[in-house]
């Protein structure tokens, strides 16, 4: 009998920890800013992994100085993929981060990060920072982990995405 009631007691405590330590590390969900200002950024779940997409795209459109790389006023394409398929899909709506894993201590490890701006694909981790409202974001070199950059991106606040300028993927198109 009190083999049951202690094996009752350490499945609730594994229970509990495991329910802990995912609500710790759901904490970094939501919609933040890059330095840039010009994309909100979604990180949400993707089974049991954090990945991240562009949920809007201030002045989604290439402009006349830019007809080299697409029409102008289409709205902005993956054009600098190593991969020619892919080089007509757009920005909005793109997953770039994926297969992150919570690690503890607010450090999410272990996956790739996309950069549309350069076409590559770089390791990385990101640190979720003052209870989510900040998240560090670094990118390496997959082979020479310590040349990387560290990006700082702010929780979404006081941005009205309702300004014709942002094209999101949550708004109803016109």
């Amino acid at each position: 009998m009190n083999q049951k009631l202690v094996l009752s007691v350490w499945t609730a405590i594994l229970f509990a920890g495991t329910s802990l330590l995912a609500q710790e590390a759901d904490v970094a969900l939501g919609r933040y800013l890059p330095p840039e200002k010009d994309s909100v950024i979604e990180i949400f779940k993707c089974g049991d992994k954090y990945c991240g997409k562009t949920v809007c795209i201030k002045d989604n459109a290439y402009p006349e100085k830019e007809k080299d790389k697409g029409v102008p006023g289409t709205p902005y394409l993956d054009h600098n993929n190593e991969d020619p398929k892919l080089r007509n899909r757009p920005n909005l709506g793109m997953v770039f981060i994926t297969g992150f894993d919570y690690v503890g201590e607010g450090v999410y490890k272990n996956g790739k990060i996309y950069n549309p701006r350069d076409g590559k694909t770089y390791c990385g981790k990101f640190t979720s920072l003052e209870g989510g409202n900040r998240l560090d974001l670094k990118g390496t070199l997959c082979s020479i982990t310590f040349i990387g950059k560290t990006n700082n991106w702010v929780k979404l606040s006081g941005i009205n995405l309702d300004d014709p300028r942002w094209d999101c993927t949550f708004k109803a198109k016109k």
